[in-house]
């Protein structure tokens, strides 16, 4: 690939705005949940930004914030519309953006990753039949999330918000726009996955919703064209954090998920948007 192919690869027709799921800040010093994907897409062409949404507060809270950084981005890029890369929670919260805050004309395309759109089992697991003190245990939760930087945790409303429960009633309100192109793809441990905890997790989401990333059963993180399992020849076995590049957090670190989204935002560009 020449300098100037390299450089046109990912320049698509509206900038690209990374949105993180549940739990992070996507530019914490300590905790780079995009590692150097956005470098990489940027070394290609691709106009990006993170949005630097908050770890634990609600869904609409969370959609509101985005409404607001995707405004100002727009403002400074002289753009119209603009491209959102959604991962796990973040996937819903684009969705209400584009179907609830009127955002839908702004928005050229959403693409979700391991995004729960029926919610996901993990959460009903958790809030319904692991025997904790889910009050103390949140309270904790929500003191990690205020050294993260946010200024109004509340994450038991956040699990709550992806149970099955939840995300069905989201899904009767929450229409999807006609202006707006959507595509989801999941993840996937299977038996030979290098880790054991990633592995015991996806066996026990297995008995309520099938296969699964860890976290988001397949089935669930189907919405709009589904354009299938992520995998590449190297590793046939992706998890909920490989596809976005948390393989430090005991993943699998054969999977290239730089060259992954590298491939994505190109056909985006190619689609037109």
């Amino acid at each position: 690939m020449t300098t100037e192919d390299r450089l046109s690869y990912c320049s698509s027709n509206y900038p690209i705005i990374l949105v993180s799921g549940l739990g992070f800040h996507d530019q914490h010093r300590l905790l780079n949940y995009w590692g150097n994907i956005p470098e990489f897409l940027k070394m290609h062409g691709a106009d990006v930004y993170a949005a630097n949404q908050e770890a634990f507060i609600s869904l609409p809270d969370n959609a509101i914030k985005l409404k607001f950084r995707i405004l100002d981005i727009l403002d400074k890029t002289k753009k119209e519309r603009i491209n959102i890369i959604a991962h796990s929670k973040g996937g819903l919260e684009a969705r209400y953006l584009a179907g609830r805050l009127g955002m839908d004309e702004h928005i050229a395309s959403i693409t979700t990753l391991g995004t729960p759109h029926k919610g996901a089992y993990l959460a009903d697991i958790i809030l319904g039949r692991l025997p904790l003190p889910k009050f103390a245990a949140a309270r904790l939760v929500n003191l990690y999330a205020t050294l993260l930087g946010d200024k109004r945790p509340d994450s038991l409303r956040s699990l709550v918000q992806v149970s099955t429960q939840s995300v069905q009633q989201f899904n009767e309100e929450v229409i999807d726009s006609s202006m707006v192109y959507y595509q989801s793809y999941a993840g996937h441990v299977n038996k030979h996955y290098p880790n054991i905890i990633w592995r015991t997790m996806a066996n026990i989401i297995k008995d309520y919703e099938g296969s699964n990333d860890g976290m988001v059963g397949i089935e669930s993180s189907k919405w709009g064209n589904y354009r299938g399992i992520i995998q590449n020849e190297n590793a046939l076995s992706v998890s909920h954090g490989d596809m976005v590049g948390l393989t430090h957090f005991l993943g699998n670190t054969k999977f290239d998920a730089k060259h992954f989204f590298l491939d994505m935002v190109h056909e985006l560009k190619e689609k037109g948007y």
